[in-house]
């Protein structure tokens, strides 16, 4: 055993005391590597035996000496360049021949098709890696040699995120502490942030998985162990997403970002790999649902708040109306998000707003229908601020019928369920009621037939008339400054206005023509129609 240990030692010690790497030399590995399995060979079978300590102790330190040299060998063979800005392309291994590569941009493109493996080493530098490998896991060093691979891939890795157009090291103090940062750099961030994500958890780790197994075949332990280790940088990132949701609070602008951030996250869950900690992707993706769920708490808070002085002059549609609706339908883009981010009832929607047994009842649909609930109530109290009651009602049915096309045209109405629109019609037809009797019916009222004696006579149907046309000249020069949004609606009114009006106008002259008064004067009962139309027609344009 001594002349055996001397002789190993002599030979071993030629390799150990060159200054370059033994693969450069493929005589050299394959001399080295031999020894390296004579001396673990020789060393496995002292230990079954009673070898004298201090002889096997002697043969253990040698064998320490060679593992060392196989772990700096090793690190060269794993931290070689996978690709180049020349070749990347040529060592991409594509299951699929449809997906085009540039890998001269760094900024992640859109992927279609996740089913790729690159091959960021040749095949030849992975086979001498895995006999590197071997001979480190049979000499009892198989954690270190796990570990020198993971330390030998950091730059790769940290390369491949930078190439993504990412940083690694977002960190959420350093977003959270920025209180000025404008939406729009973040939002940049995050339009950089979701395709990198996606390619890093769909392509870069499946490769980095697959290539752990082909340097660590038949040592599954040993590959789980490089493997983690070795993707901690690509899951840094992900910390992003919980820095995103705290630094952009619960503005409403940020919905669509963070419903798409929630996706991305959700995209990779049935991806993530048994190896890494699933809390990583867990986490985030929780943090962003709590945001999710308070930007509506701030939306209803947004128009609870929104002044009634802001109420547009002329009885038309006012912006928050308009805001709300186009944010609901954009909402609706991500319902099935939504939907699952809302699986607990919305705010205060089953306190103060009970939900009717006709109404869907999806955790989003109660929060859809009581946000345009609220809505609703704040248009009402503030159509009561114009004090005047017509123009009050001009607006409370421009925004009615607005907000009914609107749930009409996109999933809202799915959401919201077909009661709900009835009811709406409804009230939108209560508003039309009170304005044709706050304005058309006191006009009618002066035409009316008074039974008193006297009250047919010549004189007092003239005097009719002339109240009534100084009545609806008067309504038609402050009406014609009021806008009706809805085109038809305006065709609606005047028809109904026209049938509530001409045929009380047209009895009234019909009994002056019956006083027999030869040359009396009158308005044509044509001409007050249309002067109604021109006036609905004015309201129309405007």
């Amino acid at each position: 055993m001594d002349e055996t240990l001397q002789a190993l030692d002599d030979l071993i010690s030629q390799f150990l005391s060159l200054d370059r790497s033994l693969w450069s030399s493929s005589d050299d590995a394959e001399a080295f590597l031999e020894a390296v399995d004579e001396l673990t060979s020789t060393i496995h079978g002292l230990e079954s035996t009673s070898a004298d300590h201090a002889l096997l102790e002697s043969f253990d330190l040698l064998l320490e000496r060679c593992s060392a040299r196989l772990k700096d060998e090793f690190q060269r063979l794993v931290g070689t360049s996978g690709f180049s800005d020349d070749d990347h392309g040529d060592r991409s291994s594509k299951r699929s021949q449809n997906e085009d590569a540039n890998d001269h941009t760094f900024v992640a493109q859109p992927v279609r098709n996740f089913d790729i493996i690159v091959d960021a080493l040749p095949e030849g530098v992975v086979t001498e890696a895995n006999r590197v490998a071997r001979r480190m896991i049979a000499a009892g060093f198989g954690d270190t040699c796990a570990e020198t691979y993971a330390s030998a891939r950091r730059s790769f890795i940290d390369e491949s995120i930078a190439r993504l157009g990412v940083d690694a090291h977002w960190e959420e103090e350093e977003l959270c502490n920025k209180s000025t940062t404008a939406w729009e750099e973040l939002e940049t961030r995050i339009m950089r942030w979701i395709p990198a994500t996606r390619v890093v958890f769909h392509i870069l780790i499946p490769s980095e998985r697959h290539l752990c197994d082909c340097i660590f075949e038949g040592f599954t332990s040993y590959a789980d162990l490089a493997f983690a280790t070795a993707c901690r940088p690509f899951l840094q990132p992900l910390s992003f997403a919980e820095a995103i949701a705290a630094a952009a609070g619960h503005r409403p602008e940020s919905l669509f970002r963070m419903v798409d951030m929630y996706d991305a996250l959700t995209d990779i869950l049935p991806v993530l790999d048994e190896a890494l900690d699933h809390e990583v992707v867990a986490a985030p993706r929780e943090r962003l649902g709590l945001s999710i769920k308070g930007i509506f708490v701030a939306l209803e808070k947004l128009i609870r708040g929104d002044p009634c002085e802001s109420s547009p002059p002329d009885g038309g549609l006012h912006p928050i109306t308009r805001y709300v609706m186009n944010y609901l339908m954009a909402a609706c883009v991500s319902r099935h998000t939504l939907e699952e981010v809302m699986l607990v009832e919305f705010g205060r929607a089953d306190e103060t707003c009970p939900v009717d047994p006709d109404r869907p009842t999806s955790s989003l649909a109660i929060c859809f229908a009581w946000i345009v609930d609220v809505l609703i109530a704040n248009l009402e109290s503030k159509s009561r601020i114009y004090g005047h009651a017509p123009l009050g009602c001009v607006f409370l049915i421009n925004n009615g019928i607005y907000i009914i096309k609107k749930v009409s045209g996109c999933e809202l109405k799915i959401l919201l369920g077909e009661d709900w629109t009835r009811v709406m019609s409804a009230k939108v037809h209560q508003w039309v009621l009170e304005y044709r009797r706050a304005t058309w019916g006191r006009a009618v009222a002066i035409l009316e037939t008074d039974r008193r004696p006297g009250s047919s006579s010549s004189s007092v149907m003239l005097e009719k008339l002339n109240r009534f046309h100084t009545f609806l000249e008067a309504i038609c020069q402050v009406q014609s400054r009021w806008v009706l949004v809805d085109k038809q609606q305006a065709v609606d009114l005047s028809v109904m206005v026209e049938e509530l009006v001409a045929p009380v106008y047209r009895d009234t002259v019909e009994m002056l023509k019956a006083t027999e008064d030869v040359g009396v004067s009158y308005v044509r009962p044509e001409d007050v129609k249309s002067r109604i139309q021109r006036l609905f027609k004015a309201m129309a344009k405007s």
